[in-house]
């Protein structure tokens, strides 16, 4: 009697746990692509994407499968009491994978009408390879998620999540590496090109050839090159074919040198005998000439002794006149800079004036900053001392229907861009936030958190 008893209790607590494991977890999110135009400098684009494959897998066998739609967005069921792995991939990308565990979850939680689930905020961003970077980790889980006992629903845990940003911060560091050495290179090539030193721009655009296979900016230029190199070889034979013109030229005028100089020494030799004959009479001349030269040099001096007396009493005016203008000139600086510093202190008490006011203006905001977060910290207490049973309660959960709250999806977008260190993206998502809720303390708070990020001092 005693074991048909228990024999029917076991059956009952057997089938109360089949029934309480009914349920089934929905997990959604959105797929990207990004893709990048490398030529001098890298330019990012991304754009949500459909046919990505999502496989979800327990111990390496396929459970279920889905594709993202033309929105990049995709829904996948996850059944309960199990631990999973999701893979998210798409073709020429890396994979990307996350664990899920439906473990652990009381049976008095869920049941049949129960719908939990969990939105992946931020997506699944895919990314092809790069040579030389090291993509291993991606095999390990990016986020983890698990129903947490404290929330009464299924969220990210803190730990998967922190080691998933440090993989990607790593890859994405690694990546912006090679794009700068790749982008570097390239321009030193059209700088070589337009000098043109062909061969080293030839030597530049191979080398970012061999950094990143594939990427035409190099091998559109190295054709350039090419045409470069075919004009240079072109010049060069010209300019031989030129010189060789010039060598017979500069021949022809050596030889015409050569016999004018032997005319010339004919024609020197009569004119010798010539002025030999004639050097009796000219030294003669010669005598008389000089006489005449010493009589007036000595005429010549004399006035130019009375010109420089009369030059030498100009020259003292001048000099008189020139001192009376400085002193005027000081005088006038003088004033000048006496009114100057009567100004200057004027403005120093006008600036000290204005930054005053500034003081002011700042510990406003200071204050206002500081109501608003205990109106957010009040907010959360709220929130979190009565969660919504079987629904993600995580600080990454978006609407279920895209466009009801355009505001909350922008803050939550910036928050994800936020955590995963994309500041100069999440600036950008705070700012459209701002336009759709102007004067919201928290975007502008963010805001400054993320200047603070990019411009450290």
């Amino acid at each position: 009697m005693n074991n048909n008893i228990k024999l029917i209790l076991f059956f009952l607590i057997l089938n109360s746990i089949c029934i309480a494991q009914n349920w089934q977890l929905k997990l959604s999110s959105n797929v990207y692509l990004r893709t990048w135009k490398l030529d001098t400098k890298a330019t990012k684009e991304e754009n949500l994407i459909g046919g990505a494959t999502i496989i979800l897998y327990q111990n390496n066998k396929q459970i279920a499968q889905t594709t993202s739609n033309a929105d990049g967005e995709f829904t996948i069921m996850v059944p309960p009491n199990g631990n999973y792995y999701l893979s998210v991939s798409y073709a020429g990308c890396n994979t990307k994978r996350m664990a899920v565990n439906t473990e652990g979850v009381p049976n008095t939680i869920f049941n049949d009408n129960s719908k939990p689930s969990f939105k992946i905020t931020g997506g699944f961003i895919m990314v092809k390879p790069y040579p030389g970077i090291d993509y291993s980790e991606l095999s390990q889980d990016l986020i983890r998620v698990e129903y947490l006992s404290n929330k009464k629903a299924f969220d990210d845990t803190p730990e998967g999540t922190d080691k998933g940003l440090s993989i990607v911060s790593k890859i994405y560091s690694a990546e912006d590496d090679l794009f700068k050495r790749f982008c570097t290179t390239n321009k030193e090539g059209d700088v070589a090109l337009a000098k043109p030193d062909c061969p080293l721009a030839k030597m530049l655009y191979e080398k970012s050839i061999a950094m990143i296979p594939g990427e035409q900016y190099p091998v559109i230029q190295l054709a350039k090159v090419g045409l470069c190199l075919k004009d240079k070889a072109e010049a060069e034979k010209k300019a031989a074919e030129t010189k060789k013109v010039e060598e017979q030229k500069k021949l022809a005028e050596k030889e015409n040198k050569e016999k004018a100089a032997l005319e010339k020494a004919e024609a020197d030799k009569i004119a010798k005998e010539k002025n030999l004959a004639n050097k009796t009479e000219t030294d003669k001349a010669a005598k008389e000439k000089a006489e005449a030269d010493k009589i007036a040099k000595q005429k010549a001096n004399q006035e130019k002794t009375e010109v420089a007396n009369n030059q030498t009493k100009e020259l003292q005016a001048e000099e008189k006149t020139i001192e009376e203008k400085k002193l005027a000139k000081k005088l006038e600086k003088e004033k000048a800079a006496q009114e100057k510093a009567q100004k200057q202190k004027e403005g120093l008490a006008k600036v000290k004036a204005e930054e005053l006011a500034e003081d002011e203006a700042r510990a406003k905001k200071r204050a206002a900053d500081k109501a608003e977060k205990e109106r957010l910290a009040y907010e959360t207490k709220q929130k979190d001392s009565d969660p919504e049973t079987g629904h993600g309660n995580s600080k990454y959960s978006i609407p279920q229907k895209i466009g009801v709250n355009k505001y909350k999806e922008t803050i939550t977008k910036a928050d994800d861009d936020f955590k995963f260190k994309r500041y100069k993206e999440a600036k950008i998502n705070y700012q459209e936030a701002l336009k759709q809720k102007p004067n919201d303390a928290y975007a502008i708070k963010k805001i400054a958190d993320c200047d603070m990020f990019l411009n450290p001092k």
